[in-house]
Formats: structure tokens, sequence, C-alpha cells
């Protein structure tokens, strides 16, 4: 039997991942296009090149709008997944610690993803376990 509808309690429980992903999302985009003077001096320590932080941001913006929006989240999803490991392949490059800097960027996927997930019942029907 295939899921059509999203409970309630579901609907809300993913808008509540999605908001939380959204918050950190939104942080992390206004610093970058404030050009706030720490985004270019971790971006000087982590190799990436100079004012590179202002076109993370739009990008970063761009997939964040994608996942937001219901007939884009798919493909917005998708794209915060490859963001997510470009940013861990950055921190390994760096030598960066695992748990703290390499799978924030996992952490973070896997919290738009399962928001996605609760409030989507396209998407629970195309996976192989069920919600409850």
């Amino acid at each position: 039997m295939t899921e059509t509808t999203t409970s309630r309690p579901m609907l809300w429980a993913g808008w509540g991942l999605t908001g939380l992903f959204t918050v950190f999302m939104a942080v992390d985009i206004g610093m970058k296009l404030a050009r706030a003077p720490i985004v270019e001096q971790t971006g000087a320590q982590m190799g990436l090149p100079k004012g590179s932080g202002f076109g993370i941001g739009l990008m970063e913006l761009v997939i964040v709008a994608l996942y937001l929006v219901p007939r884009t989240a798919l493909v917005g999803a998708v794209l915060v997944s490859a963001l997510m490991g470009g940013t861990a392949a950055i921190h390994w490059m760096h030598g960066d610690p695992w748990p703290s800097h390499i799978l924030f960027g996992v952490y973070l996927a896997l919290i738009a993803w399962g928001g996605l997930w609760l409030r989507d019942a396209r998407l629970r029907a195309l996976t192989p376990w069920r919600a409850a």
C-alpha cells in the first residue's frame, strides 16, 4: 500500500526539522553575503580563494530556496547533499576533526532529508521502509 497523505504530526515534525536546517543555513548564508571577516579568515585557513565566501553564500541561498519550495524540494535536497559533501571534503583535506567538522555537513544533510521525508508522502512512498 502506498502512502498518499501526511499526518498532521508528521507534517509538523517535518517542517520543524526543515525550520532547524533553514535557520542554521540562514545564519551561515547571512554571514557570507554580509562578507563577515570571519568568513574570509576561515576560508583563507582552508585554502579557499579570497572572496569566495560571497559566491558560496549565493549558491547556498539558491539551494535552500529550491529546498523550501515544495515543487523543487527534492532537487534542493539532492543539492544540499552535494553541498554538504563538498564541505566534508574541504574539512577532511584541512585535517579537521571528524565528529565536529567533517561530519557536521552530513548531520545537516540528514536533518534536511529527514524534514523532507516526514513532510512529503511521495518521498516516503519511494523508500523501502514505511512510517508508522
